[in-house]
């Protein structure tokens, strides 16, 4: 399907083009005059469900070929060998969580915001919890950037990050949706280092 490589490929398609069609076309085209069984071989990772669905209704619209293995990025931690990585912790559990936590910091500290904001300030909290997690960025590298504030908003926010240090700490034992993914994958990038697939892997 490619010519060999020591390191990945990386594809792309113009502004505007219909990227899945562009997928199952290109895909067709390299698998032109090859065993039916070589597309079955190929590993497509999608990032949602429903480009995932589009993706098959453009194979069902014909020619009749064996279809690839098509999954979700997300459900690459069901593998057999990932399986030894904790479940992630529901995201209301964690939302419940952090609403306490900031309530007993506002209890302390009643300048720092509204209660009328818990919920909001929780929300907003975990949406930046997720985005470290996922990019694997502690709060310890939040806190050490220097930042002019004259306002004290940075002071406000290393507060409320000082609150949920220990969910970085805790490492994989407990770990968040994104905090999962991200172990996930670097497990997984480690396990294909050692052994790579001898069948094309392609993340669309």
């Amino acid at each position: 399907m490619f010519d060999p490589s020591d390191t990945p490929r990386l594809y792309g398609v113009p502004p505007g083009v219909d990227f899945p069609r562009a997928l199952v076309e290109g895909l067709r085209a390299r698998h032109a005059g090859q065993p039916h069984e070589t597309l079955a071989r190929v590993q497509l990772i999608v990032n949602t469900r429903r480009m995932a669905r589009r993706i098959r209704e453009l194979f069902d619209q014909g020619p009749p070929c064996l279809l690839p293995r098509i999954s979700l990025l997300t459900d690459l931690g069901e593998l057999w060998d990932l399986a030894h990585i904790p479940d992630p912790v529901p995201p209301l559990r964690r939302r419940l969580e952090l609403v306490q936590l900031i309530t007993t910091l506002l209890d302390n500290a009643p300048d720092l915001a509204p209660r009328s904001a818990i919920y909001d300030l929780s929300d907003s909290l975990a949406g930046l919890m997720d985005e470290m997690h996922g990019e694997g960025v502690s709060p310890q590298a939040i806190e050490a950037l220097d930042v002019s504030d004259q306002s004290g908003h940075w002071a406000r926010i290393k507060s409320f990050l000082g609150i949920v240090r220990h969910y970085f700490e805790a490492g994989g034992a407990a770990p968040d949706v994104e905090t999962r993914q991200r172990l996930v994958i670097e497990r997984l990038a480690a396990l294909w280092a050692e052994t790579p697939p001898t069948h094309p892997v392609i993340l669309a």
